[in-house]
């Protein structure tokens, strides 16, 4: 290459790299964890101008001017509803938790970006078309809105009376939105933008944009999973609103949450916030945020995370629980690449004699998450972690329950992006009940699942010990 260049064009592309590594070693750590920070100066120290360029687009940790002025207004814009909440709290306050689970509740409080209700019912949905029935259902009982916010919505086979029920709202004078993830729905989008001239409101969060000036980094995606009617009852979950097959031959196998109860309005809070942002409409006032009525027993707090918070709240959460169990942890989810204090938490707990089971997807949608995923197996196996590997389905179900008395579920994955770089949305559960309810989930999948040993894994072929180890370095970039 150099002996086809003028050798003063080279010495200027050598200045040129130097110029790069040399601005990164300034930038590149700014804000960001020192794992992820590493990855990147090494990066762009072997490969400067295809780092650099690589960086422009997905390296930098926040989002765009415009973007972040929304954000910065957001708080002030949703302060009547969060003091909506806080009044509410004082009706529908929990009790006391076990002394031992008191820093997770701390940990919340130090949030403050949702209390804790008591008074919850709870409802497990499991695969889509039920998820459909029960929402036409619903949403033709609506009297005032209907808020659905997906990262992936189509309309198809299975999904289309859904939105036909949505149509049938909007005559009946009943306001609907819809919100999806540009990126994700970006193969289905158009049938659904053409529900806006029959009057379904439309939201399309993080536009697609290939100038980072606009965009910040183009891989911000809209992660959630929420559906709140009339303020009064809810979903949420992992399931996206499309037919299982969509990635065939891939089946995805999900679960979603239908909730009544006080905590409806905290995701009422994320979905207004979030059209807010996308649609410059603030949605407020009790048409939105009713007074709520006791409808159950389980006691749980809404776990928001993305751009617009300043804290890994899904991460640091999920640190907590693994540290405070001292009996079982059970963790279900499909992408599994941990950052360092997840990792090192979970080999902790196994070493004083918390008993660790990951349930795991055997094949990814994704080639190189899947190796990096398969590298921590060997490091978590002779640790004493269980591992169980399930082959019928893709199993995109994301939750953990810890010592059967707490749960965490929603839309994070286990991996760096969710906890990073994604808008995510989840419920930590002070329930037996959900805990049972999952329970039962758990012991379903482990009857396909298959376990796997440390003996049976040393046995891989080398090309593929070197495959993953090599997808792992790559990991805080994913």
């Amino acid at each position: 290459m150099w002996g086809s260049l003028h050798p003063d064009w080279a010495a200027v592309y050598v200045l040129v790299e130097w110029i790069i590594r040399l601005l990164a070693v300034v930038i590149v750590p700014l804000r960001r964890p020192p794992a992820t920070a590493t990855a990147w100066l090494l990066l762009i120290f072997f490969q400067p101008v295809v780092g650099g360029v690589f960086y422009l687009f997905v390296g930098r940790p926040r989002a765009a001017p415009s973007r972040q002025e929304k954000i910065d207004q957001l708080s002030a814009a949703l302060a009547p509803v969060r003091a909506h909440l806080a009044a509410q709290h004082q009706s529908y306050q929990s009790p006391a938790l076990p002394d031992r689970w008191r820093p997770i509740s701390q940990l919340a409080e130090h949030w403050r970006a949702f209390p804790i209700f008591d008074g919850n019912a709870i409802h497990l949905i499991e695969g889509v078309p039920q998820l459909v029935a029960r929402l036409v259902a619903d949403i033709d009982a609506a009297e005032r809105s209907v808020h659905l916010l997906f990262y992936i919505a189509a309309r198809d086979a299975v999904t289309e009376p859904v939105f036909a029920a949505l149509l049938r709202a909007v005559a009946r004078g009943v306001e609907a939105r819809l919100l999806v993830d540009d990126f994700g729905s970006k193969h289905c989008i158009e049938p659904l933008l053409a529900l806006e001239a029959q009057g379904i409101r439309i939201g399309r969060a993080f536009m697609r944009s290939k100038l980072p000036r606009r965009a910040a980094r183009f891989d911000l995606r809209n992660h959630r999973k929420i559906v709140v009617i009339d303020g009064h009852l809810g979903y949420t979950g992992s399931m996206n609103l499309i037919r299982p097959d969509f990635k065939a031959p891939l089946v995805y196998e999900d679960i979603m949450l239908r909730i009544e109860g006080p905590v409806v309005l905290e995701l009422q809070t994320v979905f207004a916030g979030d059209w807010y942002i996308e649609r410059n409409t603030l949605l407020d006032g009790t048409q939105y945020f009713p007074t709520p009525s006791r409808a159950g027993t389980s006691i749980c707090l809404g776990l928001p995370s993305g751009p617009e918070y300043p804290d890994p709240v899904q991460q640091q959460m999920l640190t907590a629980l693994i540290h405070a169990s001292v009996q079982s942890i059970r963790l279900v989810t499909p992408y599994f690449v941990p950052d360092e204090p997840t990792l090192i938490a979970l080999k902790a707990a196994a070493q004083r004699g918390v008993e660790v089971e990951l349930i795991l997807a055997a094949t990814l949608d994704q080639r190189l998450v899947q190796w990096a995923q398969e590298s921590y197996y060997e490091e978590l196996l002779s640790n004493g972690v269980m591992i169980r590997r399930y082959p019928d389905r893709f199993l995109h179900t994301k939750f953990g329950v810890f010592d059967d008395h707490l749960s965490l579920i929603g839309s994070a994955n286990l991996d760096v992006r969710s906890n990073l770089i994604n808008a995510e949305f989840g419920l930590i559960f002070f329930s037996p009940h959900t805990a049972h309810l999952l329970n039962g989930l758990l012991y379903r999948y482990r009857e396909s699942a298959r376990l796997l040993t440390a003996e049976a894994w040393r046995l891989r072929t080398r090309p593929e010990m070197i495959r993953q180890n090599l997808a792992r370095l790559a990991t805080p970039l994913l």
